[in-house]
């Protein structure tokens, strides 16, 4: 049984964006039902995606989840940067929307692997930033302790 927009977004109403994820991965629908959907919703999707990021892609699609400022998830590492990017379940679109922010344009078919390769360079474009301005390796493993724990406050 097809699931209209409405649906969808009353799903989400109902169950907030995270529980709409769940729902929808945890559903009947097949994986070529919710690609169908995903893809009736104007969002481009790699044939591979997964039912997970496919719903993901479905419900996250028009909520901003990156919430922190660019200069602070500069300081982060790249680990921290895909564990933030998935815990918070940043859909493709709006991780492609910030690295175009920062100027940096991924290569061609990196889909599912798009919240590492972001991690790798918005890390790398904060490493060679901290440099720039001359901090050393150590003051930067401090400072960003500091910063993690100003954003979990």
């Amino acid at each position: 049984m097809p699931v209209s927009p409405l649906n969808i977004e009353l799903l989400t109403d109902w169950l907030g964006p995270e529980g709409a994820v769940a729902g929808l991965e945890r559903s009947h629908l097949t994986n070529a039902e919710l690609m169908r959907l995903v893809r009736e919703h104007g969002l481009s999707v790699d044939k591979k995606t997964s039912r997970k990021q496919l719903a993901v892609e479905l419900i996250m699609n028009r909520i901003k989840r990156i919430d922190k400022a660019s200069d602070y998830l500069l300081t982060m590492s790249p680990d921290e940067l895909r564990r933030y990017l998935v815990e918070r379940m940043v859909s493709d679109r709006e991780i492609l929307s910030f690295l175009d922010s920062l100027g940096i344009a991924p290569p061609g078919k990196i889909r599912g692997k798009l919240a590492d390769y972001a991690a790798r360079e918005i890390g790398e474009l904060g490493m060679f930033q901290r440099i720039a301005k001359g901090s050393s390796p150590e003051n930067m493993e401090v400072q960003t302790r500091k910063n993690l724990r100003k954003g979990s406050r």
